[in-house]
C-alpha cells in the first residue's frame, strides 16, 4: 500500500468514524514521515484545501472522493511535490476504492488546481479556522494576537520532554547534543524520534507539552505534601508533581472512568513512583470520598475545549461547536467549587486548562473568587501557542485564605 493510500485510509478513520489522529497514527502500522505529514497537513489546512477544490463543482461528490481531494489539494499547493505524480495515484487510489466513475471527475479537478491568490483569502479560510473561532479570538484577545494564533496552528507541534529527575538531570542528557532546551526548566526538545531512544525506553525523559509543565512549576511543589490531581488522566502531571516531591509525601490522582484511571496507573508504574495513590471517581463530588480541607495542593486540569492544542490536534476545530463550550464551562465550575473545598487554609489551588477561551479560564475564576471569599488569586498567566512554540495553556494560583 502506497503512502498517499495510507494517508487516505487514516484521514477516512478520523474525518468519517471520528477517531482522533494521534491514536489513529499511533496504531498505524505502515506510518510514514510523508503519510504523518499528509494526514496533519490536510486536517490543518481543512477549510482552505476544500474552499479551493470545491469551487469547481455543482454539488460535493461522495464522502470519500471529498477525502481524497482534500488530502491531494493539500499536497499540490502547499508541499513541494511534483503535481504529476500527486494526480496520478490520487487516481489511482480512486479505482481502488471502487470508486472508478470518479476517476475523470478527481483528475479534471486536481489540473485545476492553482496556488496563486490563497495568500488574499481571508483569515478564517486561509488558516482553516471556523468564522466562530476566529471572531471568539478577535473577541478576547485583539486582531494581532487572532492572526497570530491562527498561523501558529498551521505548524507542526513539537514533542516536548520533561527530564526524569528520579532518574538523570538536563545536563546530563544535554551531553547527547540531540538534546536543546525549552524555554521552562527542565524541558527538552530532540532531534529525532526520541521513542526509538533508550533515553525514552529507559524512562528518563517523559513527553509533556511545556506549557503543561510549566502548569505544575507555578504550584512550587514541597517535599512531605499531600496533593490532590483531581482530573488526572492520563497522568503526565501526576507524574511530575511525585516527581516533584522526591517520592515524598502522597499525590492521589484521580479520574472519572476505569480506562483512564487504568492509563494514569500504567504512568505511576512506568516511572516507579511510590507516592501516588490513584482513585477512580467523580470529581465534582470527591468530597464525598475524601476529606474537606485536607489537602496541600489541589490541581484541577480541566476539562476543556483543547483550543490551545490545535497543532497537536487539529481536527478539533472541525468537530468542536460553540455549545460544546458552553457545556464545559457548567461543569468546570462544579469541578472548581468542589477542589476549592478540599484545599487545607494557606494551601494551594491551581487551576489549568488547554484552551484559549475567556469563558472558560478568566472568567472561571472571576466567578470562582466572587462565590469564595476566603480564596485570593495569586497569579494567572495566559500563554499563546506561540509564545513557547508549544501548546496555548491557562494557569490561574489561588491560595486558600481560611477554612
Amino acid at each position: 500500500m502506497s503512502e498517499r493510500e495510507v494517508a487516505f485510509n487514516c484521514l477516512c478513520k478520523i474525518n468519517i468514524d471520528k477517531q482522533f489522529s494521534n491514536i489513529v497514527l499511533k496504531n498505524c502500522q505502515d506510518n510514514s514521515p510523508l503519510v504523518t505529514q499528509l494526514v496533519y497537513g490536510t486536517l490543518r489546512n481543512y477549510r482552505l484545501v476544500r474552499t479551493i477544490w470545491s469551487k469547481f463543482v455543482k454539488k460535493l461528490p461522495p464522502i470519500k472522493i471529498c477525502q481524497l481531494l482534500d488530502m491531494a489539494t493539500y499536497e499540490i499547493l502547499l508541499l513541494d511535490k511534483p503535481e504529476y505524480a500527486t494526480v496520478n495515484e490520487i487516481v489511482n487510489i480512486t479505482k481502488k476504492i471502487k470508486a472508478a466513475s470518479y476517476a475523470g471527475f478527481v483528475n479534471a479537478i486536481l489540473r485545476k488546481i492553482s496556488k496563486k491568490n490563497i495568500d488574499n483569502l481571508p483569515l478564517a479560510i486561509r488558516t482553516s479556522h471556523p468564522d466562530w473561532l476566529v471572531g471568539l479570538w478577535k473577541a478576547h484577545y485583539g486582531d494581532d494576537i487572532c492572526e497570530k494564533i491562527c498561523f501558529d496552528n498551521l505548524k507542526d507541534g513539537k514533542v516536548a520532554l520533561k527530564v526524569n529527575s528520579l532518574l538523570t538531570n538536563e545536563e546530563q542528557l544535554l551531553k547527547d547534543d540531540r538534546f536543546y532546551r525549552g524555554f521552562v526548566e527542565g524541558c527538552l526538545y530532540f532531534q529525532g524520534n526520541i521513542i526509538e531512544t533508550n533515553y525514552f525506553k529507559n524512562n528518563q525523559v517523559i513527553i509533556q507539552s511545556e506549557s503543561s509543565q510549566l502548569a505544575v512549576k507555578e504550584i512550587k511543589v514541597k517535599e512531605n505534601q499531600k496533593i490532590l490531581d483531581l482530573c488526572a488522566a492520563p497522568g503526565s502531571k501526576t507524574v511530575q508533581l511525585a516527581m516533584k516531591l522526591n517520592n515524598t509525601g502522597l499525590v492521589v490522582s484521580n479520574d472519572i472512568y476505569d480506562f483512564r484511571v487504568e492509563l494514569i496507573k500504567q504512568n505511576v508504574e512506568r516511572y516507579g513512583l511510590n507516592n501516588v495513590v490513584t482513585s477512580c471517581y467523580d470529581g465534582t463530588k470527591i468530597n464525598e470520598k475524601y476529606k474537606e480541607n485536607s489537602f496541600d495542593v489541589v490541581l484541577l486540569d480541566a476539562p476543556c475545549s483543547g483550543l490551545g492544542t490545535l497543532k497537536h490536534k487539529p481536527e478539533i476545530k472541525i468537530t468542536t461547536t460553540p455549545e460544546d463550550l458552553d457545556d464545559l464551562v457548567d461543569l468546570q465550575k462544579k469541578l472548581l467549587q468542589v477542589a476549592g473545598l478540599m484545599v487545607k487554609e494557606k494551601g494551594v489551588l491551581l487551576y489549568s486548562t488547554c484552551t484559549l477561551n475567556k469563558k472558560e479560564n478568566e472568567k472561571q475564576i472571576q466567578w470562582f473568587l466572587k462565590e469564595n471569599s476566603n480564596y485570593t488569586l495569586e497569579s494567572e498567566k495566559t500563554i499563546f501557542p506561540f509564545d513557547y512554540d508549544s501548546d496555548g495553556f491557562y494557569i490561574a494560583k489561588l491560595i486558600k485564605t481560611a477554612s
